[in-house]
């Protein structure tokens, strides 16, 4: 059981880093800033100063948020990578009207979580369903031999809220509500947006706003669903991962709805880059949980480990 456990932790290890990024470790859900009279979708030509570049680009993603607001599911595909970490890509869609739901594609092609999985005999491609309190993931035929003829390991969320006290409780709170407006509520919180200039995306004519996030910054404000002492775990986490700020790119359509979203961040282990596109808005989306015959626990997995140690 040693090596499918290890494969596991592995697992929890990489996608809590893809949950993370994708949304911005430092994304909250403040927003603020002045109010510009400019309408989203105008061209983005150099602001007369500074206060005014600032002030079209939170007026203009506001108008994102609210549209980005009024759907509740997309198309989704995303890449991270993580210095010699990890390499990652994920495809599928997903619905976050009432919760998290959704089917994803995951695909470990690089860095040393994939040695892992390979090594513990573990698929580097995996299907993953996303439900409001768990996800699971097929761990395929090969470990289900390890796992009583089990296919799929069930990870709670609040079983990841509890391996990392103040970023596991973010964690948690970051997947379950995982979403195109998270990214654009962080850019948003930074006193720096500004709309660079136009750009076709995948076929789509957007507009580019970019925005710096500091940590100084987020931690100093309330993050929704942390405790003080949370907030201040999750703040000795990043402090300790090395993660100062980051960046996020938004490429927004004319309908004021993201296309791209690209987080990027310097960490003691290497540059952290996320990047998402999103399309086909209000597309429907039905998951369901596998069947508990055939999944095993994650919380389970854990301690059984520990009583092998």
């Amino acid at each position: 059981m040693r090596g499918i456990k290890g494969a596991a932790t592995g697992v929890v290890a990489a996608t809590s880093v893809l949950a993370l990024a994708a949304c911005g470790p430092l994304g909250s859900s403040a927003s603020g800033g002045d109010k510009a009279s400019t309408p989203a979708g105008t061209a983005t030509t150099t602001a007369k100063s500074p206060l005014s570049g600032v002030a079209h680009a939170v007026d203009a993603l506001d108008l994102v948020k609210k549209a980005a607001s009024g759907v509740h599911s997309a198309k989704v595909e995303s890449t991270i990578s993580l210095g010699t970490t990890m390499t990652m890509t994920s495809k599928g869609a997903l619905d976050w009207g009432h919760g998290l739901t959704g089917t994803m594609k995951l695909a470990y092609s690089g860095g040393s979580v994939a040695e892992s999985l390979r090594q513990a005999g573990a698929p580097t491609t995996m299907d993953a369903r996303y439900l409001p309190d768990a996800y699971y993931v097929n761990m395929g035929p090969t470990m289900a031999t390890q796992l009583g003829g089990r296919h799929w390991i069930k990870y709670s969320y609040d079983d990841l809220a509890k391996l990392t006290g103040g970023a596991g409780s973010y964690l948690k709170d970051t997947i379950q509500n995982n979403n195109p407006v998270k990214s654009v509520d962080a850019a948003l919180a930074s006193p720096d947006s500004k709309a660079v200039g136009t750009q076709t995306v995948r076929g789509v004519q957007t507009t580019h706003y970019t925005s710096t996030v500091d940590v100084e910054d987020f931690t100093g404000k309330q993050v929704p669903n942390l405790t003080a002492a949370e907030l201040s775990e999750l703040r000795d986490t990043l402090a300790k991962a090395g993660v100062t700020s980051e960046t996020i790119d938004l490429w927004v359509s004319k309908d004021n709805l993201p296309v791209e979203a690209l987080v990027t961040a310097n960490t003691k282990s290497g540059t952290m880059k996320t990047t998402t596109y999103y399309s086909d808005f209000g597309t429907s989306v039905t998951t369901e949980a596998p069947a508990a015959s055939d999944s095993k626990d994650f919380g389970d997995l854990m301690k059984e480990q520990q009583q092998d140690n």
